[in-house]
């Protein structure tokens, strides 16, 4: 479950940071279009390049509500003060900052240099306003986007409680011209072969368009064990196993087929197997009515 949380929240981050780049290029992208639109119309001179290099202001946006989206997820439940800081902050760098990096571009690719405290007149004069707004909206929606987030990751953390009873019983598959229902007790071994998975029987290996990940939580975990990553086998089709001597096994299936066991899940097979598979004695105990004579 936390691991699947986990992977929830950190799909969640990566499609933030997808968003907020997607947005800056966006938005960039209109600026540019809308100093050569106003250039156009004055009749004046369009310079591509000053343009771009003032759209840095729209670029670091990404980098600093993202990092502003990080702290206030980590100060949601500190005191007030904490949630102004995530306002404060971000605010704060990226007023220095934007005329810093216009200072170092231009000294470095540019004919003509600006000045840091050119730029951050020009910036609290014309765009402070716009970073109020925008380092402001954020600690304001994210309490209700967390918690709707919060909802659906918990939703779907949910699921496979939901639905552990819903196991598969038989797989549907084509067989020449018509559809043959496989009860999961003939079923040998799974095998991936991308992008499908090989249905082994006694009588013949079936394609089925899914993945072993997608069917291992589906089958029952007192038939069914994962012995490679590629290979699912039913252990009660396994008659023996035999060690490599270096961690992985093979196992001989009751068809006299073999597979291999990788050390990665050896000691889980082994485990399934001997619990599948009850040793017994040889030679039956003596009862109490029996008498040696």
């Amino acid at each position: 479950m936390d691991k699947q949380l986990t992977l929830k929240f950190n799909s969640i981050d990566r499609n933030m940071s997808r968003r907020m780049l997607v947005g800056s290029v966006v938005v960039v992208t209109l600026i540019i279009t809308q100093d050569f639109l106003r250039a156009s119309l004055n009749n004046s001179a369009f310079y591509f390049s000053e343009s771009f290099l003032f759209s840095t202001f729209w670029w670091l946006f990404a980098p600093f509500l993202l990092a502003q989206y990080t702290l206030v997820k980590r100060t949601k439940s500190r005191p007030a003060h904490f949630q102004w800081l995530a306002i404060i902050l971000p605010f704060t760098i990226h007023l220095f900052a934007f005329p810093v990096l216009v200072w170092v571009l231009s000294k470095t690719f540019y004919y003509h240099t600006f000045t840091i405290q050119q730029t951050l007149q020009y910036t609290l004069a014309e765009q402070s306003y716009l970073l109020v707004i925008i380092y402001l909206t954020p600690v304001l929606v994210y309490p209700y986007y967390g918690e709707k987030t919060k909802a659906g990751v918990n939703k779907i953390t949910a699921t496979p409680d939901a639905g552990s009873f819903q196991l598969i019983q038989s797989f549907l598959v084509s067989d020449g011209g018509k559809k043959r229902a496989i009860p999961i007790q003939e079923i040998v071994y799974f095998s991936a072969v991308s992008p499908y998975i090989g249905i082994h029987t006694d009588e013949r290996k079936y394609l089925y368009t899914e993945t072993l990940k997608s069917i291992a939580t589906r089958l029952p975990v007192h038939q069914f064990v994962r012995v490679h990553k590629s290979t699912i086998v039913n252990i009660n089709q396994v008659e023996s196993y035999t060690s490599r001597l270096n961690g992985d096994y093979d196992l001989t299936l009751k068809n006299k087929g073999t597979l291999r066991v990788s050390r990665n899940f050896a000691a889980e097979f082994k485990r399934r197997f001997h619990q599948s598979h009850q040793l017994t004695s040889i030679y039956p105990p003596l009862t109490p009515f029996q008498v040696d004579d």
